[in-house]
């Protein structure tokens, strides 16, 4: 669409999330994409996939692949600990619900599922089942 504003076609390159909309293949000849489809398998979901089936995360569909590719980036992000913009401690910065919610302020829900997503997100970065 070339507009970057539903966050729908959000996927990892290199391990870091971007809007596929706004990024033309060639720029990244060589690099590592991983899609929906490279995230876990049907018989062997990836926690974050597992996560929102358990919360009910995905409810109509539509923004799902883009959620979840976000969801990973973010928790990796944090990991990494690189600041946002809800960053209110450089040194410690910590999963939230107020800095969850600004990174994944990029994906935008038709459904509403935000707080579903947000305790989906939450449940992986703390590293419960």
């Amino acid at each position: 669409c070339d507009h970057g504003q539903c966050g729908a076609c959000t996927v990892l390159v290199n391990g870091r999330r971007i809007n596929s909309c706004l990024s033309l293949a060639v720029m990244h000849d060589g690099d590592a994409i991983t899609t929906i489809e490279g995230i876990g398998t049907p018989g062997e979901l990836h926690p974050m996939q597992a996560a929102f089936i358990r919360h009910d995360g995905f409810q109509c569909g539509f923004c799902t692949p883009g959620q979840i590719c976000s969801s990973i980036g973010v928790l990796d992000e944090i990991r990494r600990q690189v600041p946002s913009h809800a960053t209110r401690d450089l040194l410690a910065i910590d999963a939230g619900d107020d800095e969850l919610r600004e990174r994944m302020s990029g994906n935008l829900c038709r459904c509403g599922a935000y707080p579903n997503i947000i305790a989906a997100l939450r449940e992986v970065g703390e590293g419960r089942p």
